[in-house]
């Protein structure tokens, strides 16, 4: 109340100030006696309109102005000042209504205007009302009285709720434009309830009812229109028909006349043409020798004007057609550059004038000498050449491709490159250096040795590994980041934050599919201001491919697949694809002039042969060897019948195998490959002489791997099969050779530490055992100088490859390379197959093969003629001909000199006198067990025979193998069927076995419900009914994860990219033990016992042994769902279960070869199928236990641990999921 009363007095004594000076005010102009009020008061009403924008009414307006004639005090000076007539000239012409020059303004100007006007009052408005004080039209304390009786007056704040209402209204504005324009369309959008009932009239309408009278009645009258209309079809058909016959017979007559008369002017047209064409053709014959021979001499000026004097349209429209698209690859360099100021000229002369390689090389910078921190050694000269070049591309803003041939020194060029960078453009980085796992160790090697300087970071190893080098990438203390190719796509989110300045990546040839994960996501991701491939095969299959590569480093030149596509492709192509025509020789020359010109900027290859001068020769050989008797029993099996015998292993003693052609290459290899052929041939499994004498190449290796150890040769042999490198290996125990192996389940640490050891000054080993993908990439060993391809890849280059892991730069002596090829077999077909490949690469095109459009069934095709082919000629043959290359003939291709001949026959005579001349080296018919000494003919008809009689035994009912009950139905939908048959045979008789069981429960329960039992008859059919499959719907649904074929789109590449870093034990000093030990490099020793490879656990708990049937399936379920719990968070931050790769096995059409390595797969679908299963047998009818459960998931974990590289994510998912199995064992046992 105090500060009331302050208030108050302060207010008032401020009132009181206001007052007095008011007083004040109006004493001093009531003094002035020349005032008039009235004149006063319009002004001020006059001033109160215009300041609140409103217009002054025509009566004030009139007062005013005669008021304003009245003089002032001062009246010397005139009433206006004088104007300038023309300051304000236009705007009293439009006031005056005069049109301007170019007419009035359109309307909506006007009412635009206007609009804006009014606006704008509309603001100064608001404004205005929003500087008005608070205590507007308050009362005056002055006039208060203070008795409680006083009542205050009402009227005291009108002015200020007047301005208020006022301001709300203007601020109501746009909503009520809003509410009209919302009105007016709602009354627009309004339908017509007069065509809205016309649309509801067939809703409406009453149907009529239809009577047996009506329904009668319309057959007839049907009937009856339709006889008619069939009677005047007829009626108009004969008359057709008629006519017809008619014109026919007169046309005919004339025709013969007709005829009569064209033969004879026909024949002689004809006489005239021949003759004409005759003498064209060889006029055109002459010329066409006359151009090859210009492009043959590269005259390219005197082939234009020879080919205009013929006027061929399809050698000018491919000429055409290649200097158009040469000139598009010129504007696109220029946008690559990104320099367009220099156009193209076009006029066609000029056009023949420029020079393709100058406009991408424009900037030139000559390099003499390499950088100062490249500290290895140093670079030879066509090293300081490729160095030149591709410090060309980078001053041009160009990307390519150095593609020398194998044992160049890509690597080191590749380094020069990055320390001239560094060193002269002082660009210091960051660099991705990206390389296969296979080359990672020796490009680290590489880096220390020639630019310790340069800071590089490995990027590889385990997760947390990675998360430490993450940090420091992320602080940019490095140059260089060396990494994998798997790394790249794994850890994305991390490297692709990183603007690299240059990208340089090992064996681009990986980039031929543009549709493969790593091309999607470099492209897509990852940003690159230079890159550069290397591959030392460019072009493997087909163009492109070489595209894809063009298309990587320089997406804007090379843009288009489809436009290079038709470059090169028949550009002559009739209506159908069928009807292609080849390209001649001519043809063929044209494009591939064209093609170098194209290449040639971006690509830089140098042969070994032209740039080293000084490395050795190498000498290649093919050596054909013979099959022993068992490998032809086999073979003939696996070409006639597609089986192959294996005795009593099975129940028909046949084994039905897919891919005929691997098989065929199997037997070619070693027949011991098949576990049931060496089970019946060396039921000991012990190592001895028939190790080499039932496979002929191994025959062959035993005659000269002696005289390479005896004169000093090291000898690299490459393999295709891992199978075959384990029987190689009990070999050279047997004969006591040194050697070392190397395949694609040896870690990239432990393959540094075998290339350091057999590369050492005095290496023990003489051997090196390496598989052709896996060991023929980046690895140096030119410490050996024999090389054995044991058997030939598809791809031919992959050879190429391995050979030249021997062949490169340090190489001192001669290398001979020695290939392998069983006579008249699938591999002569390979090698042909792989000669060809090699002439496309060698040409760059080959004529007629331009479509590059050969699918898989072709090439199926292609393989089936082949070997149809080969074995006609194989029987017509074999009785005329023996190709066996005798001791003298190898002798005289394995020695590199007369010294090591002479000695070679000299070990030839000690073998001799050693075995004697009655004992045969391949295996013989009678040494042999009985079952391959019959032929398979009279077996199959025995087996053929046993089935029929078997049928008849049952068919009397005197037989009851199977519980007295006959299988007519297999009891599979259609596509359960197919999926079963897709995977292979043994996977569809366990579908069927599967689909009976469970028709048997069914029944049983069915028989179990009701409430009278009827005796069986003594032979019953069982086929699946409907009622059977709908009763057996819910059961297919819980299983059919486990049965049915199942890929998961995430899981797949996951699964595949591990495959080739399986983390098996590498042989690396061997031991010549008597017995044979090969199940711990991947083979098995008896594949027919299902428990060969079940996880020893002894634990005999009488609790888990005794576990009843209910409570199994209850603890299996709890177990696998405590496994699906274990989750882990990725690179990507999402959060994924451990189990998802392991719900379901793996497709067999889809990874064939994880059923080769893996011989028992478990997943968890299969665990809990087990688990019912025995749940409904009961607790005495089954077998599976606790016990067995807990086995089965172990054995889950190893084969992922198996099949997976270390590290992997799949590997330490297994590792997690066993360490909670046996701890989950360990509490509820």
């Amino acid at each position: 109340m105090a500060e009331l009363v302050t208030i108050l007095r302060k207010t008032s004594a401020e009132q009181q100030v206001y007052q007095t000076k008011f007083a004040l005010l109006r004493k001093a102009r009531m003094g002035k006696p020349n005032v008039d009020t009235a004149v006063l008061k319009t002004q001020i009403q006059a001033f109160q309109l215009l300041s609140r924008g409103l217009d002054v009414p025509d009566y004030l307006q009139e007062t005013l102005i005669k008021t304003s004639g009245t003089a002032s005090d001062n009246e010397d000076q005139p009433l206006f000042a004088p104007v300038d007539i023309d300051q304000d000239f236009e705007e009293r012409v439009l006031r005056a209504g005069v049109p301007p020059p170019g007419g009035f303004p359109p309307p909506q100007s006007v009412t635009d205007s206007c609009e804006k006007i009014i606006s704008n009052r509309i603001t100064s408005r608001l404004t205005e009302l929003e500087k008005l004080p608070a205590n507007l039209g308050t009362l005056d304390v002055h006039n208060l009285n203070f008795d409680p009786s006083y009542k205050v007056p009402d009227q005291d704040d009108a002015l200020k709720i007047r301005a208020l209402l006022e301001y709300k209204s203007l601020m109501l504005l746009t909503k009520q434009k809003s509410l009209r324009q919302h009105i007016v369309f709602n009354l627009a959008s309004r339908s017509d309830p007069v065509s809205e009932s016309m649309t509801r009239r067939f809703s409406n309408r009453r149907v009529r009812v239809k009577t047996v009278h009506d329904v009668r009645l319309s057959e007839q009258i049907e009937i009856g229109q339709r006889m008619n209309k069939e009677r005047q079809v007829r009626d108009r058909k004969i008359k057709e028909l008629t006519a017809f016959r008619d014109h026919a017979h007169q046309v005919n007559l004339s025709t013969q006349d007709r005829k009569l008369r064209n033969q004879a002017m026909g024949r002689g047209i004809l006489n005239l043409h021949n003759t004409i064409q005759r003498e064209e053709a060889k006029r055109g014959e002459r010329t066409a020798k006359q151009r090859l021979q210009a492009l043959r001499a590269n005259d390219e000026e005197a082939y234009i004007k020879l080919l205009d004097q013929t006027k061929d349209t399809r050698i000018t429209h491919l000429l055409k057609q290649t200097n158009s698209f040469l000139d598009s690859l010129t504007k696109a360099v220029k946008v690559q550059q990104g320099d367009m100021t220099t156009t193209i000229d076009d006029d066609p002369e000029n056009k023949e004038k420029i020079d393709y390689y100058k406009v991408a090389h424009r900037i030139k910078e000559e390099v003499k000498e390499q950088p100062s921190i490249l500290v290895g050694g140093k670079l030879k000269e066509y090293q300081i050449k490729g160095l030149q070049w591709m410090v060309s591309l980078y001053n041009n803003n160009l990307n390519g491709i150095l593609a020398d041939e194998m044992g160049l020194g890509k690597t080191i060029q590749s380094i020069s490159l990055i320390t001239y960078l560094i060193e002269k453009k002082r660009e210091i980085g960051p660099y991705l250096v990206i390389v296969p796992l296979s080359t990672l160790t020796n490009w680290t090697l590489e880096f220390e040795k020639w630019a310790p300087g340069v800071k590089t970071i490995v990027y590889k190893g385990n997760p947390t590994q990675r998360r430490e080098l993450q940090n420091q990438i992320r602080m940019g203390d490095f140059q260089v980041l060396l990494t994998t190719f798997e790394y790249i796509i794994k850890d994305r989110p991390i490297l692709s934050r990183i603007r690299w300045v240059h990208m340089i990546m090992d064996e681009g040839h990986r980039m031929k599919n543009t549709q493969s994960k790593l091309s999607y996501t470099l492209t897509t991701y990852y940003t690159f201001k230079h890159r550069l491939i290397l591959t030392g095969t460019p072009l493997q299959n087909n163009l492109p491919e070489l595209w894809a590569l063009l298309n990587f480093v320089l997406p804007k030149i090379f843009n288009s697949v489809k436009s290079f596509d038709e470059w090169f492709n028949t550009p002559f192509a009739n209506t159908g694809s069928q009807d292609k025509m080849e390209l001649t020789e001519e043809e063929s020359l044209l494009i591939i002039r064209r093609l170098h010109i194209v290449l040639r900027p971006f690509l830089l290859r140098r042969l070994k042969k032209d740039v080293e001068k000084d490395l050795p020769d190498k000498v290649e050989n093919v050596i054909r060897c013979k099959m022993s008797i068992l490998q032809a029993k086999l073979y003939e099996q696996m070409i006639k019948h597609n089986v192959l015998f294996v005795g009593s292993s099975t129940k028909t003693g046949m084994k039905g195998l897919n891919n005929r052609i691997m098989q065929l290459k199997k037997i070619c290899n070693h027949p011991f490959v098949f576990d049931e052929v060496e089970n019946l041939v060396n039921p000991n499994h012990e190592t001895n002489d028939n190790i080499w004498r039932v496979a002929g190449k191994f025959e062959l290796l035993d005659r000269i791997l002696p005289k390479f150890k005896r004169t000093g040769h090291r000898v690299l042999m490459f393999f295709q099969m891992t199978q075959v490198m384990d029987i190689m290996e009990d070999y050279l125990r047997l004969r006591e050779h040194t050697y070392m192996r190397l395949d694609g389940t040896t870690k990239a640490d432990d393959r540094s530490a075998l290339l350091k050891k057999f590369n050492a000054p005095d290496s023990p080993y003489f051997m090196f055992l390496l598989s052709t993908r896996a060991g023929g990439l980046g690895l140096n060993l030119q410490t050996a100088d024999t090389v054995i391809i044991f058997d030939s890849d598809w791809n031919p280059h992959q050879d190429l490859q391995a050979q030249d892991r021997a062949h490169r730069i340090g190489q001192t002596k001669e290398v001979r390379i020695i290939r392998l090829v069983t006579e008249d077999s699938v591999e002569e077909a390979i090698l042909s197959r792989a000669h060809a490949k090699l002439e496309i690469d060698g040409k760059v095109i080959q004529a007629g093969k331009f479509d590059n459009k050969s699918t898989a069934e072709e090439q199926e095709a292609f393989l089936r003629s082949i070997l149809e082919a080969e074995e006609v000629r194989k029987r017509s043959t074999s009785n005329e001909r023996d190709d066996e290359m005798d001791d003298e003939e190898l002798n005289e291709i394995l020695a590199r000199s007369n010294e090591e001949a002479i000695l070679f026959n000299e070990m030839d005579k000690e073998r001799y006198e050693l075995e004697g001349p009655e004992r045969e080296r391949l295996i013989t018919l009678p040494e042999l067990p009985a079952e391959y000494q019959r032929d398979i003919d009279e077996i199959q008809e025995e087996i053929a025979n046993k089935k029929l009689k078997e049928v008849e035994t049952l068919g009397r009912g005197t037989r009851r193998g199977n519980g007295g009950r006959v299988y007519y139905d297999d009891g599979l939908t259609e596509e359960q069927w197919l999926n079963a048959v897709d995977k292979d045979a043994e996977t569809l008789e366990q579908v069927m076995e599967k689909q009976r069981l469970k028709m048997d429960r069914k029944r049983e329960k069915r028989k179990s419900t009701k409430a009278t039992s009827e005796e069986e008859a003594d032979a019953p059919t069982l086929e699946a009914t409907p009622e059977d499959y709908q009763e057996e719907e819910e059961d297919e649904e819980e299983e059919e994860e486990a049965e049915e074929e199942e890929v998961p789109v995430k899981a797949a590449p996951i699964r595949r990219r591990s495959k080739r870093g399986s983390a098996t034990p590498v042989a690396t000093t061997p031991e010549p033990p008597r017995k044979r030990r090969r199940g711990t490099v991947g083979r098995v020793e008896t594949p027919v016992k299902a428990d060969s490879e079940e996880p020893a656990d002894t634990d005999n708990d009488a609790g888990a042994a005794d576990t009843e049937p209910t409570t199994l399936l209850a603890k299996t379920t709890q177990l696998i769902e405590s496994l699906h719990g274990l989750t882990v968070t990725d690179s990507n931050g999402d959060v994924r279960s451990r189990t998802e790769l392991f719900e379901t096995l793996p497709d067999r059409a889809e990874y064939p070869d994880y059923y080769d390595i893996i011989k028992k797969p478990v997943a968890l679908a299969t665990v809990l199928a087990k688990a019912k299963a025995a749940s409904t047998k009961g607790g005495s009818g089954s077998s599976y236990k606790l016990l067995t459960v807990k086995n089965d998931l172990i054995q889950m974990c190893r084969n992922a641990m198996r099949f997976n590289e270390q590290g992997s994510d799949v590997y330490t998912d297994a590792e997690v999921i066993r360490a909670e199995v046996e701890k989950w064992y360990k509490q509820n046992k």
